[in-house]
């Protein structure tokens, strides 16, 4: 296993963020589940990890293992939720908690981003993600989600237009910079 660790050039620690890192920016930072899917990605990938072979940067890999980890979470999750809920109420992972009013607007829009990103369907979401947050290439995503480099850049022009339709929604909605109420608490 030492010769693992030394083909990595990690630490099981500097493993570990980098799993929290990639998934963080897979799931959303407000992920209702990030914690578990952080958990669930980690333990994927240490025991993967004597099978990762060097075709791919590590980061790249570890993307992979992440976004599988997600949508085989989602998956289960709908399967579960639709066996044993009574009612169809969607919980919105966002804080609705209002912002002080010397919260900066990079702050309010990157808000506002996040939550347009964690309304788009997981396989739209995670092709933005990682081409236009994360600066991968259209071949690293391509490898990451196991498609073809069209249907990545297919992915990426419908999630991109998604994404405009929810942001243009939320400025509707509130308009960026507007002010925000104050609530006691």
């Amino acid at each position: 296993m030492s010769e693992v660790w030394a083909k990595t050039g990690l630490s099981e620690r500097q493993l570990f963020e980098a799993v929290h890192a990639r998934m963080r920016s897979l799931a959303g930072p407000a992920a209702p589940d990030l914690d578990d899917l952080i958990q669930l990605a980690a333990e994927q990938a240490f025991k993967s990890l004597p099978r990762f072979d060097g075709r791919s940067e590590l980061g790249t890999w570890l993307y992979g293992v992440c976004y599988r980890v997600l949508l085989n979470q989602r998956r289960w999750y709908r399967r579960w939720k639709l066996r044993f809920s009574d009612h169809d109420h969607d919980h919105d992972p966002t804080d609705e908690s209002p912002t002080p009013p010397e919260l900066l607007e990079a702050r309010s829009r990157a808000r506002q981003l996040h939550h347009a990103l964690s309304r788009m369907s997981d396989k739209y979401r995670a092709v933005v993600v990682l081409h236009d947050l994360q600066e991968l290439s259209v071949r690293e995503v391509a490898a990451i989600v196991s498609c073809s480099e069209l249907t990545v850049r297919s992915r990426l022009r419908d999630g991109r237009k998604q994404l405009t339709r929810l942001l243009h929604a939320q400025a509707a909605q509130q308009p960026i910079g507007a002010p925000h109420e104050l609530t006691p608490t």
